[in-house]
């Protein structure tokens, strides 16, 4: 291999490693229902410090009254004694949407 083409490789492989913390970090949007089992069910499945449960059709039912806006802009802001974004303070506005859309159907669809 020519110098040229040792010193155009190492600026490749120098490109790469600067690069890859940045890669390593771009994920695919989790599920709505993969949030909900690893983190919002942790309170809302039993109703710890009075989050509605999943699944307590009432509970939810007059929580969504108002529509979802008002559900999603609690999980991002945190609501009593739940943190923000329920906690995994690396979820997305759509990935916490997905989530309060499943507890929601999970609770009060037929």
């Amino acid at each position: 291999m020519s110098s040229s083409s040792q010193a155009a490789a190492r600026a490749v492989l120098m490109l790469c490693f600067a690069l890859a913390p940045t890669l390593a970090c771009a994920q695919a949007p989790r599920s709505g229902e993969y949030i909900v089992s690893t983190q919002c069910a942790k309170c809302h499945a039993s109703g710890v410090a009075g989050a509605p449960k999943i699944g307590d059709r009432e509970a939810w039912s007059a929580r969504v009254k108002a529509g979802v806006d008002p559900l999603v802009r609690s999980a991002i802001k945190g609501h009593g004694a739940m943190p923000s974004r329920g906690g995994m303070a690396d979820l997305t506005d759509p990935e916490i949407r997905d989530a309060v859309i499943h507890m929601v159907t999970r609770s009060i669809a037929p």
